[in-house]
């Protein structure tokens, strides 16, 4: 029961953290759709700017 309980919590925390992670992504979307430099947008993150420009691929296509 310990064991199924520990599964069942870390799966809530991953969860919760990709839920929070794709919050973070679709604002990084919107940055980009109102023209903001990626840079700019690294800056502001912290992620890194190799990641912002593999996004804004994604969303041109």
């Amino acid at each position: 029961m310990q064991k199924e309980l520990r599964t069942v919590s870390k799966l809530a925390e991953e969860l919760y953290e990709e839920g929070r992670m794709e919050g973070h992504m679709e604002i990084i979307r919107n940055m980009l759709r109102k023209g903001m430099k990626i840079e700019d947008i690294a800056e502001m993150t912290g992620l890194p700017k190799q990641e912002i420009e593999e996004l804004a691929r994604k969303q041109a296509h």
